[in-house]
Parts: C-alpha cells; structure tokens; sequence
C-alpha cells in the first residue's frame, strides 16, 4: 500500500548507505586522519562552560561564518551560502534549477549524490562516461557537446573527481562555464585543498558558475557537516530562497569558524597529506598486479584484481577500504584514503600480503 503512494520516479531508489564496521584504521571515506587542533578544542571547552545558548535557535544567515569565508576568498558575505555539508548544497541547487523532466549532466564515475538528488527532484540524471583506459581524463569538447545537446539545466563536476582523483584544468572549466551560458555549473571543490587550483576567483566573471566547498575533508569536520557554495549574487539568493530556516547548527558554525581562522595548522595538514599521497603512490607501484589512476585529492583510485575480495580481507584485518562491487566500471578498483604515515604503512604491509597470498 506504501508503496503505491511513492512518486514512480522514487521506487526503485536505493539509498545511500554508510555501514558502520569495527575498524582500527578507516581508509574509506575521504575523512581526514587528524583530530581538531587542542587549541580549538580548549577554546571549545570554555565554550560549553561558559554556557553555549543551544537552548536559543541558531543564526539562521550563518553571518559570521560567512564573513569569515569570504574575507578569505576575497568574495562578498552575500555570495556565500552555508549549508548541512555540501550534500546539502548540492539538493538546494537542484531544487532551484531542476523541474520535473529536465537534465542534470555530470561525468561518470562520479559523486553518486548529484544522480540521487536530481531523481528526488523528478529530473533527469545525464551521465557523461569517463575513459576508463585513459586515467578518466574528461574530454572537455565532448563534454560542451553533450551538456548542449542533451539541454542540461545543470552540470556537475567534481574537480578533482571522486572517487578518480582526476582534474580538469582550470582553463578547460573556464571553457566549459564561457560555452554552456544556458547551464548552471557547479563545480564540486570538497577535495581542491589538495590540488594547486581553484576556480573560485572566476566566480565574479561567470554569472552561471557555483563553487561548492567543504569543511568535512581538510577542514576535520566531516562530523559537524559543514560546506559553503560561492556564486554570483544572483544564484546566491534563488539557493537562499530554499535553504530550510536555521540549517546549520550554533555549535557547527563555531567550530566551522574557528578552524577556518586556523589556516596555518590546516595548511600544515594539508601540505602533509600531500607528501604521503606521494609516498603512498610510490609503494603501490611497487607492489604487483596494481594498476593507479593519477590522483590530486586525498584518496587513490587503485585498479587490482580480485578488488570486493581484497576489500573484505582487509576489512577482516581492522582496515576499512573503498570498493565498487556494483559498478560495472569500478568493479576492479578499491579507494585509499590517504592516512597519516603509521596507517599508510600498516595499510600496505597487509595489502601486499593479501596480494602476494593470491
């Protein structure tokens, strides 16, 4: 009976599920290995004794987290928008641009959540596919012939792609956003604190590109659910039309805050995680059977064989990995979030022992 009173469009929807295994190292979310700073947390502490307001609604505009974003971007408080995670961002954009039957293009494999949020819409998802046998790399002509044959309302790129880690350079972006002037382009930066680029400052050239960012990958935050979108006004106050009241938490804009004043520690983080990506890319090439797809984020697309078997093993051993066994693309690769050196290093030595066991 349920069911008969779903939206057809919605029935076979399946969820997005994040299961919940005992682990003793986690490697496969993207999440950052590294707790908040212990001055943030002191600040914290004094926080909550001093008495904390949650009994009082939040600040429903976010305002000073959003003036401390945009002073760091050189961009205008009210061109900022603060949602629940980017998540949240990503269904707010559709829910302003996307009518019953229109298209969303996206490249593919990509972030599942821009399918998912476009069929909740009632829109039509547009999948893009990337050459698996050369490193994913997007064809950026093809990709502008497609977004304007198909009439995409709206296009997604994640830049660098997840779970890839492939990137579009910057002046492909700037071709695609100049050339498709009848699509709203959103591209997804959660993970462009670790590569050299952004396209943020093109935000004041472009009326119909949308920067969406989060706290929740080299921010720390991913359990406080914290992103931001950056557009020009315009798109800026249709997304705040739709934006539920009080969306983001007293104590979320906080926190969100203080770690973005804190850029030297989180650019330390950083510049570290980069150096271990490059240290753990060396020592899977050195390991047999393992083909990797050049990555520019914190994680490393790793094509293996035996790939929901070598998952599972690890998973056995404490070691939490990314698999794809239902992608009929991704079925021969795991994902590796980049982790501190110790867990790097107990990552492989199990990993080359799984595959050496074969």
């Amino acid at each position: 009976m349920i069911k008969d009173l779903v939206r057809p469009e919605l029935q076979k929807l399946v969820p997005y599920v994040s299961h919940q295994v005992p682990y003793r190292i986690k490697l496969d979310a993207n999440e950052s290995p590294f707790e908040l700073p212990e001055s943030i947390r002191k600040k914290l502490a004094d926080y909550f004794l001093k008495g904390p307001g949650l009994n009082i609604y939040p600040d429903n505009e976010s305002v000073e987290l959003r003036k401390t974003i945009a002073k760091y971007w050189n961009v205008d408080a009210d061109e900022v928008i603060v949602g629940t995670g980017s998540n949240q961002l990503i269904q707010l954009i559709i829910t302003v641009f996307v009518g019953k039957g229109e298209k969303v293009l996206y490249p593919w494999p990509t972030f599942s959540m821009y399918k998912i949020n476009t069929l909740i819409a009632g829109g039509e998802p547009v999948a893009f596919p990337l050459d698996k046998e050369k490193d994913f790399v997007l064809d950026t002509d093809k990709f502008i012939e497609a977004v304007k044959t198909e009439n995409a309302k709206v296009v997604f790129l994640c830049n660098p792609n997840n779970p890839t880690g492939g990137l579009v350079p910057l002046e492909h972006i700037e071709k695609i956003v100049k050339e498709c002037k009848s699509s709203i382009i959103v591209v997804d930066e959660a993970y462009a604190e670790f590569c050299p680029q952004s396209v943020i400052p093109l935000v004041k050239k472009y009326e119909n590109l949308v920067v969406l960012r989060t706290f929740s990958k080299a921010y720390l935050l991913a359990g406080a659910r914290c992103g931001y979108s950056i557009s020009g006004i315009e798109i800026a106050n249709e997304i705040n039309k739709v934006r539920p009241t009080y969306n983001v938490s007293s104590l979320t804009q906080l926190i969100a805050k203080m770690v973005f004043e804190e850029q030297e520690e989180m650019q330390k983080m950083i510049r570290y995680l980069i150096e271990q990506r490059g240290e753990l890319e060396k020592s899977l090439k050195k390991i047999k059977d393992v083909c990797i797809y050049p990555s520019h984020a914190n994680y490393i697309l790793v094509k293996v064989p035996e790939a929901e078997m070598i998952s599972k093993e690890l998973q056995k051993r404490g070691i939490l990995i990314r698999s794809f066994p239902n992608d009929p693309v991704l079925y021969d690769c795991i994902r590796i979030t980049v982790g501190t050196k110790e867990q790097n290093d107990i990552f492989l030595e199990e990993f080359s022992d799984i595959i050496n066991n074969f």
